[in-house]
């Protein structure tokens, strides 16, 4: 399978900075250039599969609808029961009936309202 081939114009400072990469790596621009773009680039590589999904939906979304998902998704009191049942998890404090509201609480969390 060929790879996408992409003709850039680069600013000539732009350029330069590129060109002395290539040449302190000792790489060509092109290899220097491709490792610099995935340096800068996010990976969801070593997010775990169940979320990746969701992470990448998001990425098409812009500034302000990913906003109103963010506001519409936190709701304080959750948020407050949710981090309160955590800890006593981490102090190895939680009661049966805790526990299974954990279980239900980071399965499905209530709608804001």
């Amino acid at each position: 399978m060929s790879q996408p081939v992409l003709t850039l114009e680069l600013p000539e400072d732009v350029y330069e900075h590129v060109r002395r990469a290539a040449k302190g790596m000792k790489q060509p621009l092109e290899t220097a250039l491709v490792n610099i773009v995935k340096a800068a680039t996010p990976s969801l590589e070593k997010v775990p599969t169940e979320y990746r999904a969701e992470l990448e939906a998001m990425e098409d979304l812009g500034d302000t609808e990913l906003w109103k998902e963010a506001e519409s998704a936190a709701n304080p009191t959750h948020e407050r029961r949710l981090t309160n049942l955590l800890d006593k998890n981490q102090r190895g404090e939680l009661t049966e009936k805790q526990r299974k509201m954990l279980a239900s609480e980071r399965g499905n969390p209530p709608i804001a309202s």
